[in-house]
């Protein structure tokens, strides 16, 4: 019997981790239903990320900007290294540069612990983020959505926090295949 259990547990903990090809497939569909910006995003010579802003609310708890700062990071890695393969191409027909201003505007992201102890009683977790992008001669913002991402109590209560923990991957995937599409 408590093989089976440790069994069934482990089963349920790999189905609950973040499975690439599920997350690219929520990154295509939620990217499609972004509004797309007003000019194509080859049509610039060069790429620049800015440095990502956080809400009042974050800046106010430890905890939260911890957690933002973790986000930041897996955000800087992957739409940093989208950036430099852009910059790299020098396109011919391209002129200006693209100014990418990330904010995050809200996060709450349950921790482990507290699902395991509290489980869906803990509450939902969230990323709500700004996307602004500008075309840095002229200062004209070409584009500006919002991507947020739930990761519901109950679900996160069943994979013990792995959901909560899966939604740094699924937003940044989400944006880098915006700014892909709109390339």
């Amino acid at each position: 019997m408590r093989i089976i259990s440790l069994i069934l547990v482990a089963g349920l903990l790999t189905a609950c981790a973040a499975d690439p090809a599920k997350i690219e497939a929520v990154a295509v569909d939620e990217a499609a239903r972004l509004q797309p910006p007003s000019r194509l995003l080859s049509t610039f010579k060069t790429f620049e990320l800015q440095e990502m802003t956080f809400g009042e609310a974050i800046k106010l708890e430890e905890k939260k900007m911890a957690e933002g700062r973790e986000f930041e990071t897996a955000f800087n890695d992957k739409i940093g290294a989208l950036l430099d393969t852009w910059n790299a191409a020098d396109s011919a027909t391209g002129e200006g540069k693209l100014l990418i201003q990330p904010h995050l505007a809200s996060l709450r992201v349950i921790s482990g612990g507290a699902r395991f102890w509290a489980g869906a009683f803990a509450g939902d977790s969230f990323i709500d983020m700004d996307l602004r992008l500008l075309d840095g001669d002229s200062g004209v913002v070409i584009g500006n959505v919002r991507v947020r991402r739930d990761a519901d109590a109950m679900t996160g209560a069943w994979s013990v926090g792995k959901s909560d923990q899966n939604l740094d991957e699924y937003v940044v995937s989400i944006v880098h295949q915006y700014l892909t599409d709109n390339y």
